[in-house]
């Protein structure tokens, strides 16, 4: 629990959303008290710091401002760099920031994915340490880095839906080459992507999401109450090898008539294609909500991100099988960048979580500040 609490508050504290004991103790919904021994405690171990300010300056009420001054609470700036990698299948994307959600390079290049884990990972560490070199960095400074593939992932190693050869059994952390130090989080792309959405909604009244990435395939991930659910065979929310009744295109899987395979093509061909792949999509999204029942639906990938016409056949398709009509729809709002940031964002979490020498237990956790209960 105490290490909970730890982790908890150091997530508000960075994240922004706490500056004070009081907005620790209305967030968590502890005693004062209670957050006063936690705060001490990260400060006598230098991971906080409390400094006198006038909390006019942020808009904070007068009620809060009586009795002696209010300290504002931040993090302790720690050195080393956060990287990551988003693999889709004809694309290879890094980035690089800092302990603090300051990305400050970003590169993506087109590649063909599917065919070699070890030429795309190559590729990959290339990139990455083309950045560390832009910035003066060393590969010994990375403290943590977040891998995005668009395949299924189990205990960090990749298991793909039907035949891939140059993916299956894939480890990518012994592939990197990367210092032992370095924290390495694999994680399926539309799960990372989901969760780089969530973050990115700041709005406590949303705490579960369904993500679908509609491109080059579609691939889907789900948020509920605040945590990514990959299911037990990383699967959850992989929409994309549903059958599409009088579909006869032949799917990457290896099967006729999938999800993917229609999506695939509609992005290459007309507007009339891009409508039906969204009618697809909507229907199959609505027998997906009955079970998951989510606040929000998020669209992204080329199709998603950057076709109104597509979101709003999607959007229209659901409606008439869901008649709830309760569930909002938007296009994502980092575009094509929703693996990245999430992949960035997770590994942000791990090295704070290796640096603060939080347990197993805590690190594992997928807690998004905003969702914490007020």
């Amino acid at each position: 629990m105490q290490s909970t609490t730890r982790r908890t508050v150091l997530e508000l504290v960075h994240r922004g959303r706490a500056r004070t004991r009081r907005d620790l103790s209305r967030l968590i919904g502890l005693s004062r008290s209670a957050v006063a021994q936690t705060v001490a405690e990260l400060v006598a171990e230098g991971l906080l710091s409390e400094h006198v300010t006038d909390l006019s300056e942020h808009g904070t009420d007068r009620e809060e401002r009586r009795g002696r001054p209010s300290t504002q609470l931040r993090l302790v700036p720690h050195p080393g760099w956060v990287g990551a990698i988003d693999l889709g299948h004809r694309h290879v994307a890094v980035a690089l920031g800092g302990m603090h959600h300051n990305v400050v390079d970003e590169a993506r290049v087109g590649w063909r994915v599917d065919r070699s884990a070890q030429e795309a990972l190559a590729l990959a560490q290339s990139m990455l340490a083309d950045a560390l070199g832009r910035h003066a960095g060393r590969r010994a400074d990375l403290r943590a880095l977040g891998v995005s593939v668009p395949f299924p992932v189990v205990d960090a190693t990749v298991q793909p839906i039907g035949s891939v050869p140059g993916w299956d059994g894939v480890r990518p952390s012994d592939l990197l080459g990367l210092p032992n130090a370095t924290a390495v989080i694999v994680d399926n792309s539309s799960d990372l992507a989901a969760w780089g959405e969530f973050v990115q909604v700041a709005d406590p009244g949303v705490r579960s999401l369904i993500y679908v990435s509609a491109g080059d395939g579609v691939g889907g991930g789900l948020v509920i109450n605040g945590q990514v659910f990959s299911g037990t065979h990383g699967i959850s929310g992989e929409i994309g090898h549903v059958p599409v009744p009088g579909c006869r295109l032949r799917c990457r899987c290896g099967r006729t008539g999938c999800l993917d395979a229609l999506v695939s093509a509609a992005s290459a061909g007309d507007a009339s294609s891009v409508r039906a792949a969204g009618r697809a999509v909507g229907t199959v999204l609505a027998q997906v909500s009955s079970f998951v029942d989510p606040d929000l639906v998020v669209l992204g990938g080329a199709l998603g991100s950057c076709d109104p016409g597509f979101v709003d056949s999607v959007s229209d398709s659901y409606r008439r099988h869901e008649p709830s009509r309760r569930v909002a729809f938007t296009a994502a709002r980092l575009g094509l960048r929703s693996p990245l940031w999430g992949a960035f964002d997770r590994a942000t979490q791990e090295a704070w979580a290796s640096a603060f020498q939080l347990s197993p237990a805590s690190r594992t956790r997928r807690l998004r500040a905003t969702a914490l209960p007020a």
